[in-house]
């Protein structure tokens, strides 16, 4: 398995828009579930690990990476709603289908953009160090989305 924090990334965009589609195509409430604890781990180490390292060996990519992190806290309020739900709720399907037209808009400026501007800035070698540590990451990543707290709020906002 590859270390390549890009690979990896686009490796968790892969199940993640798996799981979009099978609930689109299902509506399964047990899907729901299954995407936000992919979701909750995939925004946890690509938070933790890739926007800190990039941010320092690619500043010119610090705006976006800003932009990037208000989408991240957005999705994971989104995605703290929806898992304190029930299914029968009438509002379940209409904030899960938004929080996956969200998610699936941001991995594809990460895919189409981002990724690709990182690539050719930042070093193999680089990448593969970064992946390494998003790898340290996935094994104390909370697998659960929880409310951000007033204090994380800020600190996102002063990151």
């Amino acid at each position: 398995m590859t270390t390549d924090a890009i690979v990896m990334l686009r490796e968790g965009h892969k199940e993640i828009r798996r799981l979009i589609r099978a609930y689109r195509v299902e509506r399964n409430p047990a899907v729901v579930e299954q995407f936000l604890r992919a979701l909750t781990v995939y925004a946890y180490i690509e938070r933790e690990g890739m926007y800190p390292r990039v941010s320092v060996l690619a500043p010119e990519t610090e705006l976006t990476i800003v932009e990037f992190r208000e989408e991240h806290h957005i999705a994971e309020v989104l995605a703290a709603e929806l898992h304190d739900m029930r299914p029968e709720e009438i509002a379940f399907d209409a904030k899960a289908r938004l929080l996956m037209d969200i998610v699936e808009r941001h991995m594809d400026t990460e895919d189409h953009m981002w990724f690709p501007h990182v690539r050719a800035v930042v070093g193999r070698k680089e990448l593969q160090e970064i992946g390494a540590w998003m790898t340290k990451l996935a094994e104390r990543a909370p697998r659960w989305p929880h409310r951000p707290t007033t204090q994380q709020i800020w600190d996102t906002v002063a990151a």
